[in-house]
């Protein structure tokens, strides 16, 4: 009897031991978004608008670019574009009156010249017939004959072309070159308000990575803001609980400094596992694969990035009886 009374409270303990709850925890770091802000231009910076650290609003002004040779190719193209602007107006509006009588006086003129050479030609065919010229005397009022007949036709085509005037064909072309000059200058426009470096979203300036006059190369990052809109828990989940964080599962987080515990919500959790990084790893634990995840975090937009964290994950362990 005494004995069984013994073993009562050792059997109440291993089935206590056969069924109990852990607190498991994972570490990572506080993050925000890293928004990369790049450059399309090599011109050199000639101000800086905002340093490291300070916050900014969307569309707030980090640094500028120097705009003297694309303000020097605008003008170009603004000329150029005004020159293809007369053109059409020229051609839409068709030959000027004064034009019209030139073009009639030239006809004429051609007409009287051709009349005159028919007229030499006639009498130095009637010369060389009574044998009283040579053979190049002919030949020259009959070359002269048709070099007045080709310019009289050519003054003809030409008042019949002022008359007909302007063609589809060339309403078109001019249309054409205007709309690409001002499309060139619209580029080059864009190109100048380019040369301005805004921020793209409210956040953190956290490196402004060029300094006054430098010359960054085209598609280069002269700053990095980190985007206030969204804080998060950057952790590593250790193989035995990936199937077990899911998302939109809340966890408790600590954040290094902070005395309250935070509230955060599963976001996103990793397909491919990773090697855990050496700073995540107990020494048991080393050799094991870990799967990278984010945790929402509403309440922790006034902590600065990069703080170390610990998230709270409760985990059922079976005991063996």
């Amino acid at each position: 009897m005494k004995t069984a009374q013994w073993l009562m409270p050792v059997l109440m303990m291993a089935l206590a031991a056969c069924d109990n709850t852990e607190q498991t925890f994972m570490v990572g770091t506080l993050e925000r978004d890293r928004v990369e802000v790049s450059t399309e231009s090599n011109e050199p910076i000639i101000s800086i608008a905002a340093r490291d650290g300070q916050m900014l609003e969307a569309g707030d002004l980090i640094l500028r670019q120097d705009p003297t040779r694309l303000n020097n190719i605008l003008r170009q193209k603004i000329a150029l574009r005004d020159q293809a602007e007369a053109r059409l107006a020229e051609l839409q509006r068709g030959p000027r009156p004064e034009l019209i009588r030139e073009a009639r006086a030239q006809v004429e003129a051609a007409r009287a010249q051709a009349q005159n050479a028919v007229a030499n030609l006639k009498r130095a065919q009637e010369v060389f017939a009574r044998n009283l010229s040579d053979q190049a005397t002919l030949d020259l009022a009959t070359t002269h004959r048709k070099t007045t007949a080709a310019t009289e036709q050519a003054a003809n085509e030409t008042l019949e072309r002022l008359l007909n005037g302007t063609t589809t064909e060339e309403l078109q072309q001019a249309a054409a070159a205007l709309e690409a000059a001002n499309a060139g200058a619209s580029q080059t426009r864009l190109d100048i308000e380019r040369l301005d470096i805004h921020t793209p979203v409210d956040g953190i300036l956290d490196k402004r990575l060029y300094q006054l006059g430098e010359r960054p190369k085209p598609g280069a990052i002269v700053a990095i803001v980190l985007d206030t809109a969204r804080t998060y828990a950057r952790i590593y989940v250790p193989e035995p609980l990936r199937a077990s964080m899911q998302p939109g599962r809340q966890l408790d987080v600590r954040v290094d400094g902070e005395n309250r515990t935070l509230r955060g919500t599963v976001s996103w959790v990793s397909t491919d596992a990773s090697f855990t990084p050496y700073f995540a790893l107990t020494e048991h634990d080393r050799s094991r694969l870990s799967y990278l995840a984010e945790i929402d975090l509403s309440d922790a937009s006034s902590l600065p990035s990069g703080l170390p964290l610990e998230v709270d994950f409760p985990a059922t362990v079976q005991g063996n009886d």
